[in-house]
C-alpha cells in the first residue's frame, strides 16, 4: 500500500484500501473484534477517512472501533492558506519546500480555494471556515482520539508560524465542533515537550507525542 503524503482519497482509493485491508485479514485469520486505526501526519488523515468508509459500507467486514490522529493536517483549505502565507514569508527553506508541494497539490486537485471552496468541502476531512464535519458522521460512535503537540513558540522560532496556521489549531476547533454535535467518545489530547525525532531533534510535529502504553490502554479497555 502506497498512500504517503496522501492528504485526502477518492472514493476509488477508499475501496481499493479497504478491500486490501479486508483481505489482509482474511488471508492471516485475524479476528475482526477489535479493529482500531491510527496515523501521523497525512496518515491520520487516511486513517479518519478509511475508518468512516469501512463503517458505512456493508460490504466491508472491518468496523473499527476506535481511530486516532496524531498532529494531523485536517483542514485542507486552512493548510493552502497557510501555505501562501508561508511563501510570503520565505523564513524557513524547510517551509518554503513544503508549502510549495502543499500549493501546487491542492491547486491542481482543487484551485484555489479563496475563488472556490466546493471541491474542498467535498474532499476535506474537516473545514473550519463552515464547520463541516460531513466526513466523520459515520464516527459518531466510534472512539475517537486526536493527539497534539501546541507548541506555539517553537513554530514561531523555527517556522514563523502563528498558531492559526499549526494543526493543533484546527484539531481543537475539529474537536469542540465533534462535541457540539453529538460525538461523545471523542477526546482532544494536547502534550507538551514530547515531540522529538528519532535523530533527537525537538518537533512538536512527531510521533513521539503519542504515549504508546497509555494509548494500548486505551484500545484494550
Amino acid at each position: 500500500m502506497n498512500f504517503n503524503q496522501k492528504l485526502w482519497l477518492e472514493e476509488d482509493e477508499k475501496k481499493k484500501l479497504a478491500e486490501q485491508l479486508q483481505n489482509i485479514f482474511l488471508e492471516n485469520k485475524l479476528p475482526k473484534n477489535d479493529i482500531y486505526i491510527g496515523g501521523f501526519s497525512s496518515g491520520g488523515n487516511v486513517s479518519l477517512l478509511i475508518s468512516s468508509f469501512l463503517i458505512e459500507n456493508k460490504t466491508f467486514k472491518l468496523k473499527p472501533k476506535g481511530v486516532f490522529i496524531a498532529d494531523s493536517p485536517i483542514d485542507l483549505v486552512a493548510l493552502y492558506k497557510s501555505s501562501e502565507k508561508n511563501l510570503t514569508r520565505n523564513f524557513s527553506d524547510v517551509s518554503v519546500q513544503e508549502s510549495t508541494w502543499i500549493i501546487e497539490t491542492l491547486g491542481k486537485q482543487f484551485g484555489n480555494p479563496k475563488k472556490d471552496i466546493s471541491k474542498y468541502l467535498e474532499y476535506s476531512i474537516y473545514t473550519s471556515e463552515t464547520n463541516n464535519i460531513d466526513k466523520l458522521k459515520n464516527l459518531k460512535n466510534t472512539k475517537i482520539r486526536l493527539y497534539t503537540e501546541p507548541d506555539t513558540i517553537w513554530w514561531k522560532e523555527n517556522r514563523m508560524a502563528d498558531y492559526d496556521q499549526m494543526n493543533a489549531y484546527y484539531i481543537k476547533r475539529l474537536f469542540e465542533n465533534l462535541k457540539e454535535s453529538g460525538f461523545d467518545q471523542v477526546e482532544y489530547l494536547p502534550t507538551e515537550n514530547k515531540g522529538y525525532r528519532e535523530n533527537g531533534d525537538r518537533h512538536p510535529h512527531s510521533w513521539s507525542i503519542i504515549d504508546k502504553k497509555e494509548l494500548i490502554k486505551w484500545i484494550t479497555e
